[in-house]
């Protein structure tokens, strides 16, 4: 974590230090143009190289001002470098944002509409499959000091879901688990490979070890799906079907992504859902505290935004394709 705050750090210094170096010598039209030769080479590295931590970085960086958060720091930022009384417009625009996106009512519906889209009385009445796919990255958090034990985080319920199909499958099929090296951690692979101990969970909630395999690069849909392709062809199950559990919000794309690798018959199979389905008994009345902004709320519109731009991202690369069948 030091090294990689390090680096942040030290391209953050480099890039003041430039930008000032330019900004003396290079006339303003042409720093113009120099900054949208950069953003068009950055666009380019990170079409080709979307895995690349210093592409990753920028990413962050030049998406933040799309997120609500970072937009109403974008827009209370320029408010008072003009001054608030020539720029009540954007300061009300940033309070519009903040207020919106983290009113429980309006997250909820955002997500319904991610949600619900993978959905179907067919997949939900789907009992069987050659082998199930865990997409386990960030899934958990390491036995390391102080922790005692391995922790599930906010989408460690693909964890126990797995094992539940597992178990429900009756065929005894296989489990695969798709989690690469954790980006925060630096170490061995057996601390660093997020797999490992999502393999050790399963264990511990009754999957034999026996049939679980280890996918150990993927952290993203993409490298998933590329390296689990090459498993389940291995072993003669591609043309099989298989469940495919992600959380509900990203389990449109993760199918379809998978579809676009030639696994056509994959069925998904999301949890960790933000919404209930409409009609659906027992229902969820609206509250007063519908409609009360929670940081809860604001997470939960954020992830929606950031799995909107990952899909723009994927169409633009022809990762995205629709499902023809199940």
């Amino acid at each position: 974590m030091f090294l990689l705050l390090t680096r942040v750090l030290l391209w953050l210094l480099i890039a003041v230090i430039l930008y000032n170096l330019f900004k003396k010598v290079i006339p303003k039209e042409y720093f113009t143009l120099l900054g949208g030769l950069f953003l068009f080479g950055f666009i380019v590295v990170a079409f080709f190289s979307p895995n690349n931590d210093l592409v990753s970085t920028i990413w962050n960086v030049l998406s933040f001002p799309l997120k609500p958060v970072g937009a109403s720091i974008v827009l209370l930022s320029f408010a008072l470098r003009q001054g608030l009384e020539k720029s009540k417009n954007q300061v009300l625009a940033a309070l519009l944002i903040l207020l919106l996106t983290s009113t429980p009512f309006f997250s909820n519906l955002l997500a319904a509409t991610t949600e619900q889209q993978v959905v179907t009385p067919e997949a939900a009445a789907t009992q069987t499959a050659a082998a199930v796919v865990v997409l386990g990255q960030g899934t958990t958090q390491p036995d390391e000091p102080p922790r005692t034990q391995i922790q599930l985080t906010d989408t460690g319920d693909r964890i126990l879901y797995a094992a539940q199909l597992y178990r429900q499958s009756g065929n005894n099929p296989l489990v695969v688990v798709s989690a690469g090296p954790r980006p925060n951690l630096e170490g061995n692979e057996d601390q660093v490979v997020e797999a490992n101990d999502i393999q050790t969970l399963l264990v511990q909630l009754g999957v034999p070890q026996t049939r679980i395999v280890v996918e150990p690069t993927g952290t993203d849909l993409r490298s998933s799906a590329e390296a689990v392709d090459d498993i389940l062809r291995d072993r003669g199950l591609a043309d099989n079907r298989i469940f495919l559990v992600s959380s509900a919000y990203n389990s449109r794309r993760a199918q379809q992504t998978f579809s676009n690798v030639g696994l056509t018959n994959v069925v998904a199979k999301p949890t960790g859902f933000f919404t209930f389905q409409p009609g659906a008994t027992p229902s969820v009345p609206l509250r007063v505290e519908s409609f009360i902004p929670s940081v809860e709320a604001l997470t939960v519109t954020t992830r929606i935004v950031e799995e909107f731009l990952a899909s723009i991202y994927y169409y633009l690369r022809g990762w995205q394709t629709p499902i023809t069948g199940v």
